[in-house]
């Protein structure tokens, strides 16, 4: 399914989320690995429509992965999913915090989009101006 299409779906995506502690040898590798396992071991999964990995800002051995899932296929076997995902994730995983299901309703990240954002160790606060568009993530 294009992305586009899945953007402008009425009706939720299926994600399935799983929240975890990384071993320490595995930071510096966490970004290119965990998306790259996850495609090679779910592409092929009927309803399966990607991934989204996020690496804390904070500590970057604090990882969430949310996989999202289509149709008839998305809705069903979430607890065969989950099984699946946990297992390719194991050789990464320290400790496991959290792992639960959702509706996921995406819509697009906005223009000028350019992939990641490289950040400070300190928060930052940013006014935004009518010429900038504006990212709403719930």
């Amino acid at each position: 399914m294009e992305n586009d299409t899945l953007l402008r779906r009425k009706e939720p995506l299926a994600a399935l989320s799983i929240e975890f502690v990384a071993k320490p040898e595995e930071v510096h590798r966490l970004g290119s690995t965990i998306p790259a396992t996850v495609r090679g071991g779910m592409e092929r999964a009927p309803g399966f429509a990607g991934c989204l990995v996020m690496i804390s800002d904070r500590e970057a051995r604090l990882v969430s992965v949310i996989t999202f899932w289509t149709g008839e296929d998305g809705m069903a076997d979430r607890s065969k999913r989950t099984r699946w995902l946990c297992k390719l994730l194991t050789p990464h995983i320290d400790h496991c915090l959290r792992v639960r299901t959702l509706d996921a309703y995406p819509t697009a990240l906005g223009f000028g989009w350019d992939g990641i954002v490289a950040r400070e160790s300190a928060p930052q606060i940013k006014t935004c101006s009518e010429a900038e568009p504006s990212l709403c993530i719930a």
